[in-house]
């Protein structure tokens, strides 16, 4: 008689992840209740601190919650798909599966190193662009500054767990014959990056989004790929398609999920798009369907910035980074 195989049971990560985006989703809508379904950002005269004192320990947690929305989501969100990953690679006895604890100091850096690659961001916006606008921050600093840490990193790690997983579960084997890219349209590529990189400084307008999110994929993707490093290009030329719909995937799930934490949060953030038109009217919650595709690239960018990172860390002789295992890894 044969020995039925043993039940995998889901870890406990994916559990506790699950239960942290529930549980700050239901408060979140206690607070929303209280202050009488008042959206930030939308009436000019209505700021945060003018909003109903919260009563009692129920109201005062929900407060709580939906001025740190973002990061206790972002931190549920990478619970969630440790567990998802950990789950897969448990059930098909492969450890290498979930990049999060197979190559753990390669997680951490993609961890850090999402602060300033978002702080790049921030700073092209804030100081040329005004494309999105913050709201509710908490006014002590160091509260603040806590919450910009713990989301900023979630970013990059939360869209590449996401394509880890997509991978896995059979984009990695979308292939096709190799594609001939001669010399000369790779060189061009890396010039209109340079150029995708200079316009948003000399436009100073909202329109300079149309290549922020792009440009430093367009600029270091062929370097990566000239240095023998991961890269987007080296796919395409060898006929390896699933890392860069991946890639893609996980940006829109977490455009997909971070616009939904952030719409009824207290601190939170608006766009200001004007040169979309009447498109801005068509919106995801705040963010306006069409800017919705930008999560797109942004995580192929995203990921093409820690490849030269970690290649310049080589440089430094700080090899502290697990080779990816494989052709098909996202990290």
């Amino acid at each position: 008689m044969t020995e039925k195989p043993r039940r995998v049971l889901p870890p406990l990560t994916l559990a506790a992840g699950v239960v942290v985006i529930l549980l700050c989703e239901a408060l979140l809508a206690v607070d929303f209740h209280a202050r009488g379904h008042v959206l930030i950002g939308h009436t000019p005269s209505v700021h945060p601190v003018l909003l109903p004192a919260p009563r009692g320990p129920l109201e005062q947690a929900a407060r709580l919650v939906a001025v740190h929305m973002t990061p206790f989501c972002w931190a549920g969100y990478l619970l969630v798909f440790d567990g998802l990953l950990e789950w897969l690679s448990r059930r098909r006895h492969q450890r290498a599966l979930n990049p999060l604890r197979a190559r753990p100091h390669r997680f951490i850096i993609a961890w850090l190193t999402s602060i300033p690659v978002w702080c790049y961001f921030d700073y092209v916006n804030f100081a040329f662009l005004d494309a999105w606008r913050y709201h509710g921050l908490p006014a002590p600093w160091p509260e603040r500054y806590a919450g910009y840490f713990l989301s900023f990193a979630a970013i990059s790690p939360g869209m590449f767990a996401a394509a880890a997983l997509y991978q896995h579960l059979g984009l990695r084997r979308l292939r096709s014959s190799p594609v001939r890219i001669p010399l000369a349209i790779q060189i061009a590529v890396l010039i209109l990056g340079l150029l995708f990189v200079i316009y948003p400084f000399l436009v100073r307008d909202p329109i300079g989004n149309l290549t922020l999110w792009v440009s430093l994929l367009f600029l270091l993707d062929p370097l990566n790929h000239w240095l023998g490093q991961p890269s987007i290009l080296g796919d395409w030329r060898a006929g390896r398609w699933g890392r860069t719909l991946s890639l893609m995937l996980g940006g829109a799930t977490c455009g997909f999920c971070w616009e939904f934490w952030n719409y009824w949060a207290v601190a939170k953030w608006t766009y200001h798009l004007p040169f979309l038109g009447s498109l801005a009217e068509h919106r995801y919650f705040e963010m306006p369907w069409v800017g919705f595709q930008g999560f797109l690239p942004f995580a192929l960018e995203c990921w093409v910035v820690l490849n030269t990172i970690l290649w310049t860390l080589d440089k430094l002789h700080l090899r502290v980074a697990e080779p990816l295992p494989d052709d098909t890894a996202v990290m």
